[in-house]
């Protein structure tokens, strides 16, 4: 009956692979690999491996195998049925396919989990106060050539939109996220101030997001040594922040996308900080054993103001910051709920700001709200491809659509990735109509959608995939320069030249062709991670370590509800700035400190 399992299972892993590879069945790898593959699963079913799984580890290989292998099929699924058409056939086709990947996943998970306990990178920690300081200064001197090769800064339309908002051209709008506008325009005016030159204003504020971002770079060093991580994994952690490519990049692009994924980086790392004191996930019954360890007064300037300051900028850079805020904000609170006299004023502190700002501030100063159609990216793409596609519509349905956008012009606009296209073909003569009508909207949306449902997912998967699936191809750090402009604003690079620019290419080409190196630069698998990490901390002890996890984890379903673009890597820029944090996260003890 074993072999027959292992049999069962070997069949099932091979014929998944082949289907997705398209190995054809007459290819005599094929028998390679399923012997290969009969000997992992023997040798996985030994009793010394065996006898080492809990119940917490099959439940969360279980629930991890079933997702991961959902996320292949959703993006898949054309590639393994090729060219089938019978309904029987296809079903029967991925129903195998899906069963050989959950074997795939399930007991990689499983080894993954029981790896994770031979995993030791705490102790011995170099606890040099001043490392976090070189941490800063490398960072900055490593992205210095991509400042001077960029200055003032990579200004894209949306940069250029904020730079017009702050001169005043421009209505102010909450669409680029305003704090973000009243920084770029503080900096801007400061420049000004004191050289009369627009793009040594600029640059101020370049120079400005480059110095947070290597602060926050500086705040996990310093956080680890906290930890008690060793000190390898810190030198990793410096060269990660100084040497990739992308942060040198991004971090002199004016994007809000770019503070807003050091805020979230400060903001997990502050949670692991919290979580490093001893009474911090306590229950209450038990403070009296323990007693109540209050914090200290640096604490407030070290934990407390890094954990509120960001805090109060993630909710505000991004709105999808804001949800995943308010997300994470009841675990938080339930996990920590033996600190409440400390955690619920430090978050009615962090509400209450944002509060203020979002609304008594934004309405004293008429700022312009993104507009309803800007939440509507999934739902408005996915009516798209079924017109796109010319499948047929009730007509009260085309009645509907057609006073929310011209159709004739659908079919060449649609882009399967991006949303803006079809956004503003409905801004162009529906905006008005779709405001009044939002209860309607939803009811046609959900009526077409259960008319088409193939359409629909076809849909949502063009326009999310780079979130959730490793294998999606996306470019990252081109935007080069500023783009052309009304405002008479042009590149004035002072590292130029062939060669430095060769340079560039090779440093952005290089992920696709080293191996492993290139799973660094994959939104997907990072994401994967991130869920193994939380999986791994949920199994051991301590489990409240998921929680710093959680933000990231809200942050990605978040770009998966509502993302205009399948895979833009500022979106998803905090997933990779915070990476740091939560790989260490199952990892580390609560301690004194």
């Amino acid at each position: 009956m074993r072999l027959i399992k292992i049999s069962a299972k070997s069949f099932f892993t091979l014929f998944a692979v082949m289907r997705l590879f398209h190995i054809q069945t007459r290819n005599p790898l094929s028998i390679i690999l399923f012997l290969v593959f009969f000997y992992i699963y023997m040798k996985l079913q030994e009793d010394h491996f065996v006898s080492r799984i809990n119940m917490k580890d099959l439940w969360l290989s279980n629930l991890l195998s079933l997702l991961f292998a959902g996320f292949t099929i959703a993006n898949t699924y054309q590639t393994v049925l090729f060219d089938m058409e019978n309904f029987i056939f296809c079903t029967v086709t991925l129903l195998s396919t899906a069963i050989g990947l959950i074997a795939i996943y399930y007991h990689l998970i499983l080894c993954l989990l029981q790896a994770s306990d031979l995993v030791h990178i705490t102790g011995m920690a170099y606890q040099a106060p001043w490392l976090p300081y070189v941490t800063m200064l490398c960072c900055l001197i490593c992205w210095l050539p991509y400042f001077l090769h960029a200055y003032p800064g990579v200004m894209t339309p949306d940069s250029i939109n904020q730079y017009a908002q702050v001169l005043g051209v421009y209505e102010l709008s909450n669409h680029h996220s305003i704090v973000h506008t009243a920084l770029i325009g503080m900096f801007y005016q400061l420049g000004l101030r004191f050289t009369n030159d627009v793009y040594f204003g600029l640059a101020l504020y370049t120079l400005a997001q480059m110095i947070f971002m290597a602060f926050a770079a500086g705040y996990v060093v310093k956080t680890l040594q906290k930890a008690d991580i060793i000190t390898p994994i810190l030198i990793a952690v410096i060269c990660f922040y100084a040497l990739m490519p992308y942060n040198g990049a991004l971090n002199v692009t004016i994007w809000k996308d770019i503070p807003f994924a050091g805020a979230m980086t400060i903001f997990c790392a502050a949670l692991l900080r919290f979580l490093l004191r001893p009474d911090a996930t306590l229950p209450t019954g038990d403070m009296s054993r323990f007693g109540r360890q209050r914090l200290k007064i640096s604490e407030y300037f070290t934990l407390v103001a890094p954990y509120v300051f960001s805090g109060v900028l993630l909710c505000l850079l991004r709105p999808n910051g804001w949800y995943a805020f308010l997300l994470s904000l009841p675990f938080i609170l339930f996990v920590y709920r033996s600190s409440w006299r400390t955690m619920v004023p430090i978050h009615l502190t962090i509400l209450a700001l944002v509060l203020f700002v979002k609304y008594p501030c934004m309405n004293v100063y008429e700022i312009k709200q993104a507009d309803f159609v800007e939440s509507l990216s999934v739902p408005v793409q996915q009516i798209a491809c079924v017109i796109a596609q010319n499948k047929s519509l009730s007509e009260e349905e085309l009645n509907f659509v057609s006073h929310i956008m011209d159709v004739t012009q659908v079919a060449s606009r649609y882009q399967p990735n991006v949303s803006d296209n079809i956004k503003n073909l409905i801004r162009e003569t529906g905006s008005d109509y779709l405001e009044a009508h939002k209860t309607e909207f939803f009811q046609v949306w959900l009526s077409i959608g259960l008319s088409h449902p193939k359409a629909y997912f076809d849909a949502y998967v063009a326009q999310t995939n780079g979130y959730w699936y490793p294998d999606v191809a996306y470019d990252v750090g081109l935007a080069e320069g500023i783009y052309p402009n009304e405002f008479g604003l042009s590149w004035q690079p002072i590292l130029r030249g062939n060669i430095v620019v060769k340079i560039k290419e090779i440093l952005f080409k290089l992920h696709d062709i080293i191996p492993l190196y290139g799973t660094l630069w994959s939104i997907g698998l990072i994401f994967w991670i991130l869920l193994i990490a939380i999986a791994i901390c949920l199994r051991s002890e301590n489990t409240a370590n998921a929680l710093i996890c959680l933000p990231l984890a809200a942050l990605v379903l978040t770009l998966s509800i509502a993302s205009p673009v399948a895979a833009e890597f500022r979106y998803a820029y905090a997933l990779f700035y915070a990476m740091p944090i939560f790989l260490a996260a199952p990892f580390v003890t609560p301690k004194n400190f």
